[in-house]
């Protein structure tokens, strides 16, 4: 696409005199001519839109360049394997869900403490608290292999209390055989165990809410950069016709008219260009 700034002049080397000339020749045309007047100042005000759309373009650019050298620091901190795709707010859901799923095999595994109801729902919110702070822990020791270890192991011993804790009750309260209450209990252990795996490796994939924010606004900027340089476009579309209606007046009167003596009507034509140009600081 071309613009006032691509239009260039004659080949020749401007005359300061000749210049002078059509500046002069450019005013007495603009007060003689009304229709050439509001053409000229219509292309005023959309080369000032055009200015203005350059200077939100220029912004949005400045404000993208910024929010992605934020993101990548905080993805280099937080995400340097670049792991974590899962949106925060979705994995928080996710992980909600898991927790809120894991409240019923505990449940029945409270209920082997032979507490009132009330106590029984008690124990489950705690051990509930317990599975959501074992995800946790699981995420937070990852690079830590001792840590992990000791928290891993400390899992496994309560899983296998309340093991043994639901086995004995369906034994002794409700009359299943050994074998059945020990498969039972191992199941909802297993149930329980396998939704606080699941939680952890759901964390391990979700970006940190910092990270996630930053991301966001990436998105926004871009989004917000892409409009500013479509209206610059525009702009400099609309900007564009009127400069070609301006020429074509221009030169129209310039054949009617006349160069002045001595001066060739190619030259006279550059010159009147320039005087246009000049009018919109190109």
């Amino acid at each position: 696409m071309t613009t006032t700034a691509d239009i260039q002049p004659g080949h020749d080397e401007p005359s300061p005199s000749l210049d002078a000339q059509a500046a002069s020749a450019l005013s007495a045309l603009f007060r003689a001519s009304g229709t050439f007047a509001a053409d000229l100042e219509e292309a005023g005000r959309a080369d000032a839109h055009r200015q203005q759309e350059r200077q939100r373009e220029l912004a949005a650019q400045q404000v993208q360049n910024r929010a992605e050298q934020h993101a990548a620091a905080l993805n280099a901190r937080l995400d340097l394997a670049d792991q974590r795709f899962a949106g925060f707010y979705l994995g928080a859901l996710a992980v909600t869900a898991l927790t809120v799923f894991d409240a019923i095999p505990l449940n029945w595994a409270a209920q082997a403490f032979g507490l009132p109801s009330a106590a029984t729902w008690l124990v489950t919110l705690i051990m509930v608290a317990a599975s959501a702070g074992a995800m946790a822990g699981l995420e937070l020791t990852r690079e830590d292999s001792r840590r992990r270890g000791a928290l891993l192991l400390t899992i496994g011993i309560g899983y296998l209390a309340l093991t043994v804790l639901r086995a004995s009750y369906l034994v002794t309260v409700s009359g299943e055989g050994l074998v059945a209450a020990v498969l039972q209990a191992v199941l909802l252990s297993a149930i329980s165990a396998g939704l606080v795996g699941c939680g952890s490796a759901v964390m391990a994939r979700t970006r940190p809410l910092p990270l996630d924010r930053a991301l966001a606004a990436v998105r926004r900027a871009r989004a917000a950069a892409v409009t500013a340089q479509e209206a610059r476009r525009r702009a400099e579309e609309k900007m564009q016709r009127h400069w070609t209606v301006l020429l074509r007046a221009l030169r129209e009167w310039s054949i009617t008219a006349g160069a002045p003596a001595g001066v060739s009507q190619a030259d006279w034509n550059a010159a009147l260009e320039r005087a246009l140009r000049a009018v919109f600081g190109q």
